[in-house]
């Protein structure tokens, strides 16, 4: 209706006046948007963690399918809950970084979920001297396991993928939140800047971390600012020998392409046809 205010729905344990003994070690947060048919199994699996200092936050995105419903339903689970429109996963992320109130931030996808209940226990019965936790996830229900420890080097190729990683609240302090202009890899960008900040110390746990969903949309979808800026990012945050080191990992990729496409596709037809002779 004209002129009627935004829609905005909250709920959990903090808006019932039920606040932790104790600050939370860790903040889970997850973003949401219609994403009903899986939401539960995300929330099962944070709420049925044996770590006793948690919170879980979740940021919906005015979403109009059950969501809600299932927000209602886990209401005395989740330490808080919002459901307003937002410019994205990151705003929606970048929400939940201003809720939290844990010393290690961890960011769960609303399709994906914790590997066991034990997971948050078994990484935070030690401490760390560092700020940039990660651990490996599992890819859907391929059984393939991605991970392993990155250097700056590999950082210029891929992604550690952000459902392995435990941020320190500090590295937001100092960095800053999410860039909204990156609207599906802005994490990619936020771990550049972590690796290259002096006491970062990224430190990888040879641990599943989660399940990991082949669904999402940065699977499915080109993130098209980051794909444009991706080498001056590397160059800026990285440092001009890890950009010169991208440029040639790309030429190397596009003569392979190249070669399976022209070469290799044509010998394979001179082969056909002589053997049709």
């Amino acid at each position: 209706m004209a002129g009627s205010e935004p829609r905005k729905l909250e709920g959990g344990r903090r808006v019932h006046g039920l606040s932790p003994e104790r600050p939370p070690l860790v903040s889970v947060i997850t973003a949401v948007y219609n994403g009903g048919a899986t939401l539960e199994r995300a929330i099962t699996s944070v709420v049925s963690q044996v770590c006793a200092r948690m919170e879980f936050i979740i940021i919906d995105g005015g979403s109009t399918d059950c969501s809600i419903d299932l927000l209602r339903k886990y209401e005395n689970s989740i330490d808080y809950w919002i459901s307003e429109d937002d410019k994205g996963i990151y705003d929606a992320l970048n929400k939940g970084i201003a809720l939290a109130t844990g010393e290690w931030l961890y960011f769960l996808g609303a399709d994906d979920a914790l590997a066991d209940v034990n997971v948050l226990n078994a990484i935070f019965s030690q401490q760390y001297d560092s700020k940039f936790l990660y651990g490996d996830v599992v890819y859907g229900n391929t059984g393939r396991i991605y991970g392993g420890g990155f250097t700056k080097r590999m950082l210029t190729k891929e992604n550690i993928c952000q459902q392995g990683i435990f941020y320190h609240v500090d590295l937001f302090k100092i960095l800053g939140n999410f860039d909204l202009k990156y609207p599906l890899l802005a994490d990619w960008v936020f771990n550049m800047r972590a690796f290259a900040l002096s006491g970062t110390k990224p430190t990888h746990l040879n641990v599943i971390v989660a399940e990991y969903s082949l669904a999402g949309a940065s699977n499915r979808i080109i993130d098209v600012a980051f794909a444009k800026d991706r080498f001056a990012l590397i160059n800026k945050y990285l440092g001009f020998s890890y950009y010169l080191l991208a440029i040639f990992y790309q030429l190397i990729d596009q003569f392979i392409a190249n070669y399976k496409k022209y070469v290799a596709g044509t010998l394979s037809k001179i082969c056909s046809r002589r053997q049709r002779q």
